[in-house]
């Protein structure tokens, strides 16, 4: 059976501006899961499926961060937009993955759920049980 995440990826890949990227390396995949969870990130398999299919994602305003990747600009690398907003004290065991306009969207592992949150106060919109739905929620909200 195929990954859910893996079908969706190959699903809107197809969708006309739709950008998705070479698969990470899975050894640089396991490099960046363990500097985050080193630094009070979050991590687990379903991103590291994600990383495994494309590096990043890109559609309408919506950025799935990439891991080290030469294909998108270093602004959207995980490990920067990280630093960048203070994350791991801020959220502590979270990680940001990716962001649109007005929203970022957060694996937050304590409570063991994917987030959409508002950009600026960082309030809950919504909440996932996996990367999967939350990724066809805001890709079909969009198309």
């Amino acid at each position: 059976m195929e990954n859910p995440i893996s079908s969706l990826v190959k699903k809107y890949s197809g969708i006309k501006y739709a950008e998705t990227y070479k698969p990470c390396n899975p050894d640089l995949i396991a490099e960046y899961a363990g500097l985050l969870t080193n630094s009070g990130h979050a991590w687990n398999d379903e991103l590291s499926s994600f990383y495994e299919i494309s590096n990043g994602f890109y559609y309408n305003g919506i950025y799935i961060f990439s891991v080290k990747s030469e294909e998108v600009d270093e602004g959207y690398d995980l490990a920067v937009q990280n630093v960048k907003w203070n994350i791991a004290e801020r959220f502590p065991g979270c990680l940001l993955f990716g962001r649109s306009d007005e929203e970022v969207y957060v694996f937050n592992q304590p409570e063991n759920k994917y987030q959409i949150l508002d950009f600026t106060a960082w309030d809950e919109y919504y909440a996932f049980d996996s990367l999967a739905e939350l990724f066809e929620f805001v890709i079909t909200e969009r198309v």
